[in-house]
């Protein structure tokens, strides 16, 4: 498994794609919805910037059962997760459903269950998500909550992954 992390428009999306790139087959498993003509448009950006021979799979919530089909599949390419971030912003549509819940706890245990089969399996997970440690401080709490449970779920993958990068102004920093 690995991770790369990175602020807005930093690089990651085309590392994630360059070491993909070494793998024979390649499926990129897409958490972003479109929810306005501008994330429209950065998601059919992203679509023609794939190779055709890539496969996509477009799953905004359930990423463990589609990693969990591959696994099934005997899938053995390369997997393509972007973002983390774009998944744990769907998640909290469901987290804001459940009263009485810590976002920050129901995601880590949510990234580690539904990512831990990864770890056995015959394909090479690439993670790509946000580093939101070093940005502005959100303004409202739901942005707050959304920033420190995605800080603790860049962790847990962190801890998890066997290589970890950091991507600034399109280099790559090497943390792990």
């Amino acid at each position: 498994m690995k991770l790369i992390l990175g602020g807005a428009r930093s690089g990651k999306s085309s590392k994630a794609s360059e070491i993909a790139e070494e793998y024979s087959e390649v499926v990129y498993l897409a958490t972003g919805i479109a929810t306005d003509e501008e994330m429209e448009s950065r998601i059919a950006r992203h679509k023609e910037e794939r190779p055709e021979n890539w496969d996509t799979i477009e799953e905004p919530v359930e990423v463990g059962e589609e990693l969990a089909g591959l696994e099934s599949k005997n899938f053995s390419g390369a997997v393509i997760l972007d973002c983390l971030g774009f998944w744990l912003s769907n998640l909290f549509r469901e987290i804001d459903r459940l009263e009485e819940i810590d976002p920050e706890d129901f995601i880590t245990e949510k990234v580690r269950k539904e990512l831990q089969p990864a770890l056995d399996s015959k394909y090479e997970l690439i993670i790509v998500s946000n580093e939101v440690g070093m940005g502005v401080i959100p303004g409202s709490t739901a942005g707050r909550r959304f920033r420190d449970a995605l800080g603790r779920a860049n962790q847990v993958v962190g801890e998890m992954a066997d290589e970890a990068f950091l991507m600034v102004a399109g280099f790559k920093l090497e943390l792990k």
